[in-house]
């Protein structure tokens, strides 16, 4: 994590230093005050001109200074909470760190608690779950790294959880890590229930359920989505990210999984350069892989796969699809074989491990 303190008087400036040494993440210090600063402190003279520059570029920012002029010098570039930075502010004599913005999905929050411990002073955290002691579904999200879906109902459901209704939280104990999913729950006080129990919609008034799978729910809800698929594509030069998104949606439907679930799309390298695809995969923000004919060739060879003799004549390997999507997953099956689309070809696999953020080797077969 990276953050920025950002104070405008000396005082405030030595109580940044303190927290320089005491908080284990890489710390940025801004002063607009002269003095015996620390050597890594970088001097700005307008405060609107420094934010206007590093709003996007920490994980968080810590202001020391009035709340009233972070407000007002925040404002103009605050846009989602899913996207907003942390934004904490302290007063100069530390005695109170308050969590501004982005309290849960941003982490404002948990922030504000180490600024505080650090420097002595005192925590003030406004959100309405944590003032309740209550769990709440974004701060989960957070700790098991899980997408919301529908984001537009988090505030809904929130807003049930404060007002005493009955909402538990379920998981899909068939998905990958469902038991480290358990745990790390379990050791934030919250209980997830098997998702076999939402067959019994007079016992809860809302849900909040860990899955990947597309279910029908009339009441109020809110998924958690982990990210468990493979996307294999094989496309024509020229196909547009808009025809390659209707495939994807098409095929997680197919399935029944949410799209929100899509954890890395694989390909050719002969199509490391196609538009179309690097645009649709920017937009699902997730990893995207090419992999070689050789290794395209040994899985197809291993599992079998029906080859194409027009695409093999074309690069050189008979099957795009199916085969990187195996890669992918490091799986050796598939949820959606090779489907056809008019411009692509498009197949599914199940990630059981995300390889890709533990080393970046390509996997073998």
């Amino acid at each position: 994590m990276k953050f920025a303190v950002i104070s405008v008087t000396l005082k405030g400036a030595l109580l940044g230093e303190k927290l320089h040494g005491q908080l284990d993440d890489k710390i940025d210090l801004y002063a607009k005050a002269k003095g015996p600063l620390h050597s890594e402190t970088a001097a700005y003279d307008n405060l609107s001109v420094l934010v206007n520059d590093i709003f996007d570029k920490y994980d968080g920012l810590i202001f020391i200074m009035a709340t009233g002029i972070v407000v007002r010098v925040i404002a103009p570039h605050i846009r989602d909470k899913r996207y907003d930075p942390a934004v904490v502010v302290m007063d100069d004599a530390g005695i109170h760190a308050i969590s501004l913005l982005s309290g849960h999905l941003g982490g404002a929050n948990e922030l504000t608690e180490q600024v505080a411990a650090a420097v002595g002073a005192r925590p003030v955290i406004t959100t309405a779950t944590d003032v309740a002691n209550l769990p709440a579904p974004d701060v989960l999200s957070v700790k098991l790294d899980l997408g919301i879906e529908p984001f537009e109902e988090l505030k809904a459901v929130n807003a049930a959880i404060v007002a005493g209704q009955r909402v538990p939280f379920f998981i899909d104990q068939q998905i990958a890590q469902a038991g480290r999913y358990m745990q790390e729950a379990a050791e934030m006080g919250v209980e997830l229930l098997d998702m076999k129990e939402l067959h019994h919609p007079d016992s809860y008034d809302a849900a909040v359920i860990i899955t990947d799978k597309e279910l029908y729910m009339p009441q109020l809800h809110l998924y958690l989505r982990p990210t468990t698929l493979s996307i294999g594509i094989g496309c024509r030069k020229g196909t547009t990210s808009g025809e390659i998104w209707a495939a994807i949606d098409d095929a997680c439907r197919r399935i029944g999984r949410s799209s929100k679930s899509i954890a890395i799309v694989n390909s050719s390298i002969v199509k490391q350069e196609e538009i179309g695809l690097l645009a649709a995969v920017q937009q699902l923000e997730v990893p995207v892989e090419f992999y070689t004919n050789e290794q395209l060739q040994e899985v197809i060879e291993i599992y079998r796969l029906e080859e194409s003799e027009f695409v093999k004549n074309e690069i050189g390997v008979g099957n795009i699809c199916e085969a990187s999507a195996l890669l992918g997953a490091r799986a050796s099956s598939l949820l959606l074989p090779k489907t056809i689309y008019p411009k692509l070809t498009l197949a599914i696999a199940e990630v059981k491990l995300r390889w890709w953020e533990s080393d970046r080797d390509t996997p073998s077969a």
